[in-house]
């Protein structure tokens, strides 16, 4: 991690178990806007809230009209209109400001409350809150379901939120390794949707990384799920923050993780990290298999 600041935590989903950590402080006690990450939020919501199908299609015309060009969609030019899976795996700004429209401001924030965004991390480090709100305006809405300027998470709240998809639901509590210690799993919350919404997000996670804008994070004969956000720095600069959250194998995941670096974008920089990260988990797993 020489020359980068920011916070990776790697887990084990199912029993919330750290199992490798970079800055700590800075991954439970420290906020910032998630950017595209947050489309989970948004999909999850809108499937559950009943105002999208998941056949229904939408063109891209690269510029969210709510939004304007600070906001212009970067994923390659798509051959016809998105669904809502193909919308999160090329990460569809203009998709997702249109969808916005149909959620309600309070509708939006529930569903950021549902997922643990708001509230603390308790666990391996003295978690922050970070912030939610969700204003009325069409504008307002917008921006939050984009993960950018009112939504603040750390990465340890987006690290769980993401837990929640690869284990379809059971949150447990981060806790760091403690050598010859028996300690059970501690489950602090159950995320409740509907076996379709996790079937179609845990898909969409999927062809992100197979064809999508998280493609660095591939594994070789290993089914990887995941996101990269590029969140708008608050400090007037202009200048972009990165993620990457998923988890792996898809089917049966054992590992998850989170990245966060400063002043970079998910695609260029969180991504390739998260792939040496997993590749190098598979190979030593492999090794000792």
């Amino acid at each position: 991690m020489r020359g980068h600041h920011g916070a990776v935590i790697v887990s084990n989903p199912t029993t919330g178990e750290i199992l490798a950590v970079w800055n700590l402080s800075q991954g439970f006690e420290r906020a910032y806007p998630p950017g595209s990450t947050a489309k989970l939020v948004t999909s999850a919501a809108a499937l559950e809230e009943g105002v999208i199908s998941a056949d229904e299609r939408d063109s891209c015309h690269r510029i969210p009209e709510l939004l304007g060009e600070a906001y212009h969609c970067t994923h390659p030019p798509h051959d016809g209109p998105f669904t809502l899976a193909s919308a999160i795996s090329n990460s569809c700004n203009y998709f997702f400001s249109a969808l916005s429209l149909r959620l309600t401001s309070t509708q939006l924030a529930h569903w950021y409350s549902v997922f643990g965004f708001g509230s603390p991390v308790d666990g391996a480090g003295h978690g922050v809150a970070g912030e939610v709100r969700v204003g009325n305006t069409a504008r307002e809405k917008a921006l939050a379901s984009l993960g950018e300027q009112t939504v603040m998470v750390t990465p340890a709240q987006l690290l769980l939120a993401y837990s929640a998809v690869a284990t379809r639901g059971p949150v447990f509590q981060l806790r760091q390794s403690n050598f010859g210690s028996k300690r059970h799993p501690q489950m602090t919350r159950q995320i409740k949707l509907k076996p379709e919404t996790y079937e179609l997000l845990n898909a969409a996670l999927i062809d992100c990384v197979q064809t999508g804008t998280g493609h660095e994070a591939a594994v070789p004969n290993v089914a990887v799920a995941g996101k990269t956000g590029t969140a708008t720095a608050l400090d007037g600069t202009r200048t972009t923050h990165a993620w990457f959250v998923g988890y792996a194998p898809a089917d049966k995941p054992e590992i998850a993780m989170v990245i966060f670096l400063e002043r970079g974008t998910g695609a260029l920089d969180a991504a390739p990290l998260a792939g040496r990260i997993l590749r190098n988990y598979f190979a030593a797993n492999v090794q000792i298999k």
